[in-house]
């Protein structure tokens, strides 16, 4: 039985991607646009720097050179900034750093060819959406972790000043909880910012 052919997930979003392509003027600009269009994605060409809202993008496809490694991009350190892959023409430490500053997950080498374009963004992607993914999973973990901590110094408070056990405190959190028709982090904030129990 033969399979239908289709294009994979991962294609059909590199071709509605949203590109800027902060290069300079030459061959490889050249070649890059070409691809990039033929693959299908929309190109926006910007240089020196990036010239469009962070929002209006989904990557940018940057020449790095010895030149350019120097360049402070503002843009950088916004938490909105989108993944950045790397044109690199030489290999030197410079530029091997500033392509580490940038977090980049590939490159494409320069003279820029057809070949390895596509692999690139797509690896790119693939690590981007990873990265995040797991960002958000130690900020959820983060959040777990000081609620609990909350709870555990509000309960140490109670314990101290109605000189009751662990579980005795913690039900008298959640009695507050139920009362106050709040969770029962919030609560424990209140307990500790004050360093008392409500009645």
């Amino acid at each position: 039985m033969t399979r239908s052919p289709h294009t994979p997930q991962s294609l059909q979003e590199i071709r509605s991607l949203r590109i800027a392509v902060v290069h300079p003027p030459d061959q490889d600009r050249v070649e890059l646009l070409e691809h990039l269009k033929r693959i299908g994605c929309k190109v926006q060409v910007c240089w020196p720097d990036l010239d469009v809202e962070l929002d209006a993008i989904d990557l940018v496809i940057m020449s790095v050179t010895p030149q350019t490694a120097a360049y402070h991009h503002a843009w950088l350190g916004d938490k909105n900034a989108p993944p950045i892959i790397p044109v690199v023409t030489y290999e030197n430490p410079v530029v091997i750093e500033a392509v580490m500053q940038l977090n980049a997950f590939s490159v494409i080498p320069s003279p820029v060819r057809s070949f390895g374009v596509l692999t690139a963004i797509a690896v790119t992607l693939a690590q981007n959406k990873k990265h995040k993914s797991l960002q958000k999973f130690i900020h959820r973990a983060e959040q777990k972790a000081a609620r609990q901590r909350t709870i555990e110094l509000a309960k140490s408070i109670i314990m101290k000043t109605q000189h009751l056990s662990d579980d005795e405190a913690y039900q008298v959190l959640c009695l507050q909880a139920r009362d106050n028709h709040a969770l029962i982090e919030t609560v424990a904030d209140e307990i500790v910012k004050s360093g008392s129990i409500r009645h």
